[in-house]
Formats: structure tokens, C-alpha cells, sequence
């Protein structure tokens, strides 16, 4: 098998003085599809936090795309091509589907990338083709 797209290794991490993640791995390889769910507080919005860089691990690595971006700033995680998206409805109401789809993709310059980005999503979710 394929190295994986993310890796996070052993990740210690949290807020003040309090750990709420305690030796935290995960792996995500190219194409899947992959669900964190846990109880509130578990950690789960932690976890992502410090794998994109809102947070930074007092131990552990992460690794994407086969570069270590552990510690980097949120923005040039950003730039690698990961993204934080927090539960919720949070979309601009006065705006389409495709126009909030399109805030997503606002940092790539290659239209023809994105129209392939839009075309994978609408493939994965086919009703959001439906309301564009």
C-alpha cells in the first residue's frame, strides 16, 4: 500500500496546561473517505486544530503529502492544500451552493482545477450538483 496522503503520529496537544489529546495517530490515504466521530469533548475538533496548524503539539508530527507540516502556520497549510472545516451549517445564505463551494477553492489560481475539485464533489454528493 501507498504511503498515506495524512499522517498525524502520536500527537499530545491542548489548550493552557490541560492535554486533551494524549498520543493521537491517524492515517488517511488518497481517495478515502474518513469520519471522526466521538462524544463532545473527546477531542475530536482538537485533533484537527493541531493537524492544521490552529494548534500547535507539544509532541508528535504530522505529515502531509509527504512533508512534515508540523507547527506550520495555518495559512501555509492552507496553501498545501488542507483545510479545517468546523461542524455545522456554516454557509453564506445569499449565496448558491456553487458559490460557497467556490469560497473553498479562493487560494487556487487554476480555474481548470477547480471545475475538477467541483466536478470530484458533485460526484461524491450528487445533491449538491442538483441545487448548484
Amino acid at each position: 500500500m501507498s504511503d498515506p496522503l495524512l499522517r498525524a503520529e502520536g500527537l499530545v496537544a491542548g489548550y493552557g496546561r490541560m492535554d486533551i489529546l494524549h498520543g493521537v495517530s491517524l492515517e488517511v490515504y488518497r481517495g478515502e473517505l474518513v469520519s471522526v466521530i466521538g462524544p463532545n469533548g473527546a477531542g475530536k475538533s482538537t485533533a484537527f486544530k493541531t493537524i492544521v496548524g490552529l494548534l500547535r503539539p507539544r509532541q508528535g508530527r504530522v505529515l502531509f503529502d509527504g512533508h512534515d507540516i508540523t507547527g506550520l502556520r495555518p495559512d501555509l497549510v492552507l496553501r498545501r492544500g488542507l483545510a479545517y472545516v468546523p461542524q455545522g451549517r456554516i454557509v453564506f445564505p445569499q449565496m448558491t451552493v456553487l458559490e460557497n463551494l467556490e469560497m473553498g477553492a479562493y487560494i487556487e489560481r487554476d480555474r481548470r482545477r477547480v471545475a475538477e475539485a467541483l466536478e470530484r464533489v458533485y460526484a461524491l454528493f450528487p445533491v449538491l450538483a442538483e441545487r448548484r
